[in-house]
């Protein structure tokens, strides 16, 4: 049987097409292949990898440690680093109130953190706790020295000063005072919640532990007047506090409003 030639010619050509198709596709999947092998070499190179990490922020805490377990580290490829699991990592820290970690491209890392800063040591029925302004406790000594401030509330467990506002006001009125009158400052909680200390003298009745700072101002300011020694002050109310004389004063132990200390505060 004999073919007609133009039939041949039709096969042929098909088949030419079709080889130069597998051929393009060939060729398209090494080109391909080539550059994700291109891209690779140049993520995994040197050029790419952590030559440096910019800290900041980092006094107590034990980032550097994190953050090289973590390899957050000179060698490490940059598309490598868990951005998110190292940030995690660091803010498992005590010390740390918040961190953030970034790439600078080609070849650092900058890391910022910001920790707490212990401000009061406060005892609880359990012991003693170094506290930061946000009520969190912090490593540090086993307790404290004669001229650090405390708040003494024996009469809670750790679980109870953790879900209260004690400590935070205490942390707050003790950062609001000048810095002499914090030294050796011992803040006591008394029967209903209510906060007490002993200042120059002078008992101070400090009520429950909300507007802490407007009370140091009051504090501050009724410290400037001249008030019997032995007498209470009162700043229940910060704007409107009062002074209880000793029963040996002059007006026989009564209780007096001191005007002027908002003016004071506002000053």
């Amino acid at each position: 049987m004999t073919i007609d030639p133009r039939l041949l010619e039709r096969r042929r050509t098909v088949a030419e097409e079709n080889a130069y198709r597998s051929i393009g596709r060939l060729l398209r999947f090494l080109a391909v292949l080539l550059l994700a092998g291109g891209a690779f070499w140049l993520a995994m190179s040197p050029w790419l990898s952590v030559t440096r990490v910019r800290t900041a922020g980092i006094v107590s805490s034990s980032a550097h440690a994190a953050l090289a377990e973590h390899g957050v580290v000179a060698g490490t490829p940059m598309v490598l680093l868990p951005i998110a699991e190292v940030e995690s990592a660091l803010e498992a820290d005590p010390w740390v109130v918040e961190a953030d970690v970034r790439r600078d491209w080609p070849n650092e890392v900058v890391v910022r953190v910001v920790e707490r800063v212990p401000v009061i040591w406060v005892q609880s029925a359990e012991g003693w706790t170094w506290r930061a302004i946000d009520g969190v406790p912090v490593p540090g000594p086993d307790g404290p020295d004669e001229t650090s401030p405390r708040l003494i509330a024996t009469g809670l467990v750790e679980a109870e000063l953790d879900d209260s506002l004690l400590v935070e006001g205490a942390a707050e009125f003790v950062l609001s005072l000048p810095g002499p009158l914090r030294e050796g400052l011992a803040l006591h909680m008394e029967e209903g919640g209510e906060l007490w200390a002993e200042i120059e003298g002078y008992g101070v009745r400090l009520g429950r532990p909300v507007e802490m700072e407007a009370k140091a101002l009051s504090l501050g300011a009724l410290l400037r007047e001249d008030i019997p020694d032995g007498s209470t002050l009162i700043l229940v109310a910060p704007t409107n506090p009062a002074v209880e004389m000793p029963d040996d004063a002059e007006d026989g132990g009564e209780t007096s409003e001191i005007e002027g200390v908002e003016e004071a505060q506002d000053g």
